[in-house]
C-alpha cells in the first residue's frame, strides 16, 4: 500500500497527506470524545439505577420497620401478654385499624392454636406455619411470605414471641403474636419506579420469590426467580451492578441491594436503551468526519494543482540536463520556495557545465592516484600473507612442542604395576590442557592441569608448567606443597612479564605401593573401587590456581588415601564435564560417573573408549569449545 502510494502523482500524494493529517487527528479526537461521552452516559444511567434502587430499598425498609413497630407496640400491651382471648380481641381490633393493608392480627398459644383473632372468625390451627415455629423457637421477628388462607393471595406474616415473667424469673414464651398484611404498599412503591422505556424495579424475598413486581402476574403466585441472574447473584451474597443476558437474549444492566430483613430490591434497564444516545453520538461523529474529509480533500486538490505546475517545468529541465543538455534553465517568477528552487537549479546547471569541462582532466589525475594506491595495497597484502604464514608456522611449532613433551605410549608400557590410558584433544591448534606421568624413585606422579583459555599464550604456559614440574620432580623434590609453591612463584612472575591474565588449575597425584597423595586445586579426582563403586574427591580445599596470587602457601594442602587391587583413579579437565550438546545441555560429572561405573570392570583403555564414545555421541556435531583431557590408571 505504501509503495503504491509513492508511485502516484505528487498531486494525489499531497491531497492524501494533507487530508490524512487533518482527518486522522480529528478521528482520534472524536474517538476520545465519543469514548468519554459513552462513559459519562453509562455512568449517568448506572447512577440513575443506583438512585432508584436505593430509594426503593429505603422505602421498603421503612415499611418493614413500621409494621414491626406496630407489632412490637401490640406485644407490649398487658392484655396480649396475659394470653386471655376475651381481653386480647379488642386490642387486636384496635391494631387492625392502624394500617389499612393489615387484614388479620391474631395470637396463638404454644401449640399453634388461635387464642384471639381481629376478624372474629373461627379460631384455627397455625402450628404448621414456619413463622409460628421460628417465633416459638425465640426469634424476635419472623417473616414468612405465603398465600394467605384468609385472602387467598400473596401476603406477608410478621410474628414475634409473647413473653411473660413469673416471680421475677427469666421471661418465658407463652404464645405468638402474628400480623398478616398485604404487599399493596410495596407493590405501589415498585410500580412508581420507571427507568426509561424498558427499566423497572421489583422486590424478592431471601429465597428469590417475587414479592412486588410491576407486572402483577409475576407475583400473584409468588413466582420463583432464584435462577434469574441478578436474583441469583443477590442470593449468593453479591449485590451491586450486574450486566447479564436473559432467556430472550436481551442484555440488561441491573443494580441490586440486600435489605436488612434479607429481602432484595432490584432495578434494571435494557443495555441497548442505555447505549442509544452513545450510538447517536457516534453516527453524528462519522457524518461530521466524512464531511470534513471531503472539504479538506477539495481544497487540497486546488492548492496542489497550483503548486505542481512549476514543479513539472522544473522536472522537464532536470530530465533534459540528465540527458546531457547542460544549457537548461527555468524561469523563476515567484519568490516562494519553488521560485528559490528554480534559482538553485539554474545555478547548479551552470556549475555542472563548468565541472564537466574540467572533469576529464581530473579523471586522468585520479586514475594515476588509484594506480599508486593499488600498488600499495598489493604490497600490504603480500606482507600480510607472509605474516600470517609466519604466525601459522609458529603455532604449528608450539603445537608440535606440546605433543613432544606429552608421555609416549612406550613410556607408559614400562610402568608395569599400573594399567594406564590417556587422551588429550585441543579445541584449537594450540591447547591449554596439560597432563604428565613421571616415574621416580618415590613412586609415580600424575599431573593434570588446565590453563584458562586456549591459543598461543595458553600453550606457552602449558609448556612452562610441564618443564617446571618435571624439573622439580627430577630434582628429588617430592613434597607436593613445596613443588606447588615454587611452581606458583615461578609462573606468577613469568605471567606478569608476559602481561597476561592467565592462570592454571593443577593437581599432583603421587602413587606408590597402593598409596595416593593428592594436592593442588583442579577438577574432582574420581576413585574407582574394584567392586564398581566410585568416590569423588573435591580438590577445592587442596590449593589455589597457579599464577593467580604471588604466594599461595596458606591455601596448599594434601590428602592421602589407599587403593587396592582393581582400584583406580580417573583424572579429567572441564572440557569434558562442561561440554554442551545442540540442546545446550551439559555433559556433567554425573553422566561421566555413570559411564565409569558401567565399564569399570574392563581395562583402562576400554574404559577410556567407553567414555569417549559416550561423550562424542552426546555432543553430536557440536564443535569443541574447550580442550579435553582424560587420564585413567588402575592397580
Amino acid at each position: 500500500m505504501v509503495a503504491l502510494l509513492f508511485k502516484t502523482s505528487l498531486r494525489w500524494r499531497l491531497t492524501l497527506l494533507i487530508s490524512g493529517s487533518v482527518v486522522l487527528p480529528m478521528f482520534g479526537t472524536l474517538l476520545i470524545a465519543s469514548y468519554q461521552g459513552s462513559q459519562i452516559l453509562r455512568k449517568e444511567a448506572e447512577d440513575k439505577l443506583i438512585l432508584q434502587a436505593n430509594s426503593l430499598a429505603h422505602k421498603v425498609t421503612q415499611w418493614d420497620e413500621k409494621v414491626v413497630q406496630i407489632m412490637n407496640n401490640l406485644n407490649l400491651q398487658p392484655a396480649i401478654q396475659d394470653m386471655y382471648g376475651s381481653e386480647q380481641e379488642p386490642v387486636l381490633q384496635a391494631g387492625i385499624a392502624v394500617y389499612p393493608d393489615m387484614y388479620l392480627i391474631n395470637t396463638l398459644d404454644t401449640d399453634g392454636f388461635n387464642v384471639a383473632r381481629s376478624d372474629r372468625k373461627p379460631l384455627k390451627y397455625y402450628g404448621d406455619r414456619n413463622y409460628f415455629k421460628r417465633a416459638i423457637a425465640g426469634q424476635e421477628v419472623s417473616r414468612e411470605i405465603l398465600l394467605g388462607r384468609t385472602l387467598d393471595k400473596p401476603a406477608i406474616v410478621f410474628s414475634t414471641p409473647i413473653k411473660q415473667t413469673f416471680y421475677g424469673e427469666k421471661p418465658e414464651i407463652v404464645g405468638v403474636l402474628a400480623l398478616a398484611i398485604t404487599l399493596t404498599e410495596v407493590t405501589q412503591q415498585v410500580q412508581a419506579i420507571q427507568v426509561g422505556k424498558t427499566g423497572y424495579a421489583f422486590v424478592v424475598d431471601s429465597q428469590g420469590k417475587i414479592l412486588a413486581h410491576p407486572h402483577s402476574h409475576q407475583f400473584k403466585a409468588l413466582q420463583d426467580f432464584h435462577e434469574y441472574p441478578p436474583v441469583k447473584s443477590l442470593i449468593n451474597g453479591r449485590s451491586g451492578l450486574l450486566i447479564f443476558e436473559d432467556s430472550d437474549q436481551n442484555k440488561w444492566v441491573s443494580y441490586s441491594i440486600s435489605l436488612p430483613n434479607g429481602w432484595g430490591a432490584i432495578v434494571q434497564q435494557q443495555k441497548s436503551e442505555i447505549l442509544t444516545q452513545v450510538n447517536q453520538f457516534w453516527q453524528f461523529s462519522i457524518v461530521l468526519a466524512v464531511g470534513v474529509l471531503i472539504a479538506v480533500s477539495g481544497i487540497t486538490w486546488v492548492i496542489a494543482t497550483q503548486t505542481i505546475q512549476p514543479i513539472r517545468q522544473l522536472n522537464r529541465a532536470v530530465q533534459l540536463t540528465a540527458q546531457g543538455d547542460l544549457g537548461q534553465s527555468v524561469i523563476a517568477k515567484k519568490q516562494d520556495e519553488i521560485g528559490l528552487l528554480a534559482q538553485s537549479f539554474n545555478a547548479m546547471a551552470h556549475q555542472l557545465k563548468d565541472l564537466f569541462d574540467q572533469l576529464e582532466e581530473k579523471v586522468k589525475e585520479r586514475t594515476k592516484e588509484l594506480a599508486k594506491a593499488n600498488q600499495l595495497i598489493t604490497a600490504l597484502n603480500h606482507k600480510l600473507t607472509l605474516e600470517n604464514g609466519r604466525m601459522e608456522a609458529e603455532l604449528l611449532i608450539l603445537t608440535e612442542i606440546q605433543n613432544m613433551v606429552l608421555p609416549k605410549p612406550e613410556e607408559l608400557q614400562e610402568i608395569e604395576e599400573l594399567d594406564i590410558a590417556t587422551y588429550i584433544q585441543s579445541a584449537t591448534e594450540v591447547g591449554g590442557d596439560y597432563y604428565d606421568i613421571l616415574p621416580h624413585p618415590g613412586g609415580i606422579t600424575f599431573c593434570i592441569g588446565d590453563v584458562t583459555g586456549h591459543g598461543l599464550e595458553s600453550g606457552i604456559l602449558m609448556v612452562m608448567t610441564q618443564v617446571a614440574v618435571r624439573t622439580l620432580i627430577e630434582s628429588d623434590s617430592h613434597n607436593f606443597i613445596e613443588i606447588l609453591n615454587i611452581l606458583n612463584k615461578t609462573l606468577y612472575k613469568n605471567i606478569a612479564r608476559m602481561n597476561s591474565d592467565k592462570n592454571i588449575t593443577l593437581s599432583l597425584i603421587n602413587y606408590a605401593n597402593f598409596h595416593l597423595i593428592i594436592s593442588g586445586q583442579h577438577e574432582e579426582v574420581i576413585i574407582g573401587r574394584a567392586n564398581g563403586t566410585l568416590e569423588r574427591i573435591d580438590t577445592m580445599d587442596l590449593g589455589l590456581p597457579i599464577g593467580l596470587e604471588e604466594d599461595i602457601t596458606p591455601f596448599l594442602n594434601y590428602l592421602t588415601l589407599d587403593l587396592g587391587p582393581g582400584d583406580g583413579v580417573v583424572l579429567y579437565t572441564d572440557g569434558i564435564t562442561e561440554a554442551r550438546n545442540e540442546a545446550k545441555r551439559m555433559y556433567g560429572i554425573e553422566r561421566l560417573c555413570d559411564v565409569l561405573r558401567q565399564s569399570w570392570s574392563h581395562s583402562s583403555e576400554e574404559i577410556k573408549q567407553a567414555v569417549l564414545g559416550d561423550f562424542n555421541q552426546f555432543i553430536g556435531e557440536v564443535a569443541l569449545r574447550d580442550d579435553i583431557t582424560l587420564v585413567i590408571f588402575k592397580c
